[in-house]
């Protein structure tokens, strides 16, 4: 990411600071929740950590660390999206996926249907986690030798 200095000294940290309050805002939130509704994936039963491609490393890594009854949830949905999209339907009003709300303290928080059927991330936390790991491999094999501060803290004697 790029710093203040580098965006054009105080120009460039008060672009960054309107970019992070505009995250957080709700006319963003209420944006992101209509596009989400116009997508339709919901409407079909998807989730959507559904729609995130299934080619690449990373995706099949977290995808492997699933666990075995989201794995079986994930596959039930694609079949059942398959079928309705056969049909050319959609789920009834009761089954489909609501949005959650994301709280301040990660909670999720759906008002029509329990935790099953909110659209709660189940893919991108484990993503997170993978491209953690590989960034830090990847900086760790980037190492040509072991920094001075680390040899010093790290003496056994």
């Amino acid at each position: 990411m790029a710093s203040a200095s580098s965006l054009g000294g105080f120009a460039g940290s008060a672009l960054l600071a309107s970019v992070k309050s505009l995250r957080n805002s709700n006319a963003l939130a209420a944006l992101s929740n209509w596009h989400a509704s116009v997508m339709g994936h919901r409407a079909m039963g998807l989730k959507l950590d559904d729609m995130i491609p299934d080619e690449g490393p990373l995706v099949s890594e977290a995808l492997r660390r699933l666990t075995p009854a989201e794995t079986q949830e994930r596959l039930f949905r694609f079949k059942r999206a398959l079928a309705l999209s056969v049909t050319q339907s959609q789920l009834e009003e009761k089954d489909q996926i609501s949005a959650a709300e994301v709280t301040r303290d990660t909670f999720y928080i759906c008002t029509n249907h329990g935790p099953r059927w909110q659209d709660k991330p189940y893919l991108r936390p484990l993503l997170e986690i993978v491209e953690a790991e590989v960034a830090t491999k990847e900086n760790f094999d980037l190492l040509t030798s072991i920094p001075e501060q680390l040899k010093r803290r790290n003496k056994s004697s």
